[in-house]
């Protein structure tokens, strides 16, 4: 995996990041910095990838994960399960990505012509996994993975290196992207963190008494998590001062201030540059999103408790990290006290591993390019078009839609002689062949649906009873296709409609392709305006479908009859469904 490239030699280093929360930038600036000590020849570029991406990608990477993160984590929750269990869905995000993202970042490789390519964020890595893969980027592809839960999202079987944070990842990353793609190196924080430091003279240089307690309170760049219940129950130690860190949200920033205002232990800080000082003068960090923030308190030997973190991600990271024994996992208050009062922390260990920046600089492809890989991509974009027009054609959320944008007929409604109003009977053969005695007695006019296939001699009676069978077709998406069509044909044939005909389209589940079908046929849908027994009807238009369910049984039947006459009481005329020749 290492070249004989020496230090001295001139390198052309391409780091991309994006400033999704401040994880992923600080290890970029941190990776950029160290290659440069090493190499004073190197020509190092920090690139933010959200500024090269299109904005729908740029939208998803950024704003709707924000938005998940502050204000709905279940979904984020949600989400985050479902990537990280399902193999199929993470394949699924990376076509998605990959396909929004690749010709941003192919362009960005061409306009800097590196030598070597590392990647801080996932997106960026998956994007530069897949272009690898199909041979469109050819030099080292690297990438750093900060995080010790989730790394399934973080790795990609295109990507050459990838630098971890702790040994206990290398089985699963190899397992993904092959074996030999994984290295463990030192945490990857900035130099000062690395630097011993004493309390003393830490509390000393940021105005903090150097006796009692001080705990910093953190929930990463965007300031997330129960930071306010992490610091009350901090300040029930009597000798516990907190640091609050808001991180860059202001309106957060200005909330805690005022919450915390009257209390003199506790001090409110937004983002700030003086972490390694904080964490060197601090007892302990309280920190709700793990990342690198904690790998900076594990290389200053700061106790970590993960306490108060919103759903998804987070929780992972600390018990994963519990399990390793690097921090306290609080999972309530309670617990939260406990470990503050009885000091608990972690093991704090800080690995003695290779640094990332030697890595990068004596890195060499592994990866090399798939004939499939090539065709992958085009070939996922077919499946995704198909599965696309497969949806569209068998959801029933479509017609709508396409009804409105190519003007189809309005469905609930036809053209009537007079101010008459289209009554509709739907039910199976025997109850509707019940119903026709009481149909004929009460000189009842309508029409019937039944997906039975009638008799000529039952078709016969049912008319003498006043109800003319039309075609109906029933809700079931696309897999019902063929027996929609089999049994349209057959009504059509029986029922001897014409050339054109009105058919009873279901309410719910009407779909693009049972219009097609029956359209194929002749048919104009129909769907119910209103159902007979469902409130009151005092202002109905002519032409209007109003429809009844039968189902069998003589109570039934007689409660559709007192219905029905009620409704003849409002409406001056209650018929069959028109054939479409006699509309105008």
């Amino acid at each position: 995996m290492l070249s004989s490239m020496s230090v001295g030699d001139r390198v052309r280093v391409l780091v991309f990041t994006a400033p999704v929360g401040d994880g992923h930038v600080a290890a970029a600036q941190t990776l950029a910095d160290d290659i440069r000590r090493r190499n004073t020849a190197a020509d190092v570029e920090v690139v933010n990838a959200l500024e090269a991406f299109n904005l729908p990608l740029r939208w998803l990477l950024l704003d709707a994960y924000r938005w998940q993160l502050t204000s709905a984590p279940w979904l984020f929750g949600i989400v985050f399960a479902g990537l990280r269990r399902s193999k199929v869905l993470r394949s699924m995000s990376r076509l998605l990505v990959s396909s929004l993202g690749s010709r941003s970042i192919r362009r960005a490789v061409r306009d800097h012509d590196p030598d070597v390519i590392v990647s801080t964020f996932p997106a960026t890595t998956t994007i530069l996994g897949c272009l690898k893969l199909r041979g469109q980027v050819n030099v080292p592809v690297c990438a750093t993975i900060t995080d010790f839960a989730g790394v399934e999202m973080w790795a990609d079987r295109g990507v050459d290196l990838h630098l971890v944070m702790h040994e206990s990842l290398v089985e699963t990353i190899d397992r993904i992207a092959g074996a030999g793609s994984t290295r463990v190196v030192n945490p990857l924080v900035a130099a000062e963190f690395r630097a011993p430091a004493a309390i003393a003279e830490s509390r000393r240089s940021l105005g903090f008494s150097s006796s009692g307690r001080l705990v910093v309170v953190s929930g990463g760049g965007w300031g997330v998590g129960d930071l306010d219940g992490a610091v009350r129950v901090a300040l029930e130690l009597p000798d516990m001062s907190v640091v609050c860190l808001a991180g860059r949200d202001e309106k957060h920033h200005a909330r805690l201030l005022r919450a915390f205002d009257l209390e003199p232990r506790v001090t409110v800080l937004g983002f700030t540059h003086q972490m390694s000082k904080l964490l060197g003068a601090a007892d302990g960090l309280i920190h709700s999103t793990g990342g690198v923030t904690c790998l900076e308190a594990l290389a200053r030997g700061c106790p970590i408790i993960a306490y108060g973190a919103p759903r998804g991600h987070a929780p992972a990271l600390a018990r994963k990290m519990a399990d390793l024994g690097l921090l306290v996992h609080a999972r309530s208050a309670a617990e939260l006290r406990v470990a503050l009062t009885s000091g608990r922390t972690g093991d704090c260990v800080v690995l003695d591993h290779p640094d990332a920046a030697d890595l990068v600089l004596a890195a060499r492809s592994r990866v090399t390019t798939r004939a499939r890989a090539r065709a992958a991509r085009p070939l996922a974009l077919a499946a995704a078009m198909t599965l696309l027009v497969l949806g569209i054609f068998s959801s029933d959320l479509t017609y709508p839609l396409v009804a409105e944008a190519f003007s189809l007929p309005e469905p609930t409604a036809v053209s009537q002689q007079g101010n008459a109003i289209s009554f509709v009977v739907s039910g199976d053969r025997q109850a509707l062949l019940g119903f026709a005695p009481l149909a004929r007695s009460h000189r009842l006019h309508g029409s019937v649906v039944t997906s039975d296939l009638l008799s000529s001699r039952q078709i016969a009676v049912l008319r003498a009873a006043g109800l003319d069978p039309i075609p109906g077709i029933e809700s079931g998406g696309i897999r019902s296709s063929l027996s929609e069509r089999r049994t349209l044909q057959a009504q059509v044939h029986a029922y001897r409609v014409g050339k054109h005909f009105y058919f009873l389209a279901p309410r719910e589940g009407f779909t693009i392709t049972g219009y097609l079908l029956a359209r194929h046929l002749g048919g104009i849908p129909l769907q119910s305006h209103a159902v007979l027994g469902q409130g009151h009807f005092t202002d109905l238009q002519a032409g209007v479908v109003v429809t009844a369910d039968l189902h069998p049984g003589g109570a039934a039947a007689q409660a559709l009859l007192r219905s029905w006459e009620r409704l003849a009481r409002t409406v001056p005329q209650i018929s069959s469904v028109p054939p479409p020749q006699a509309s105008t």
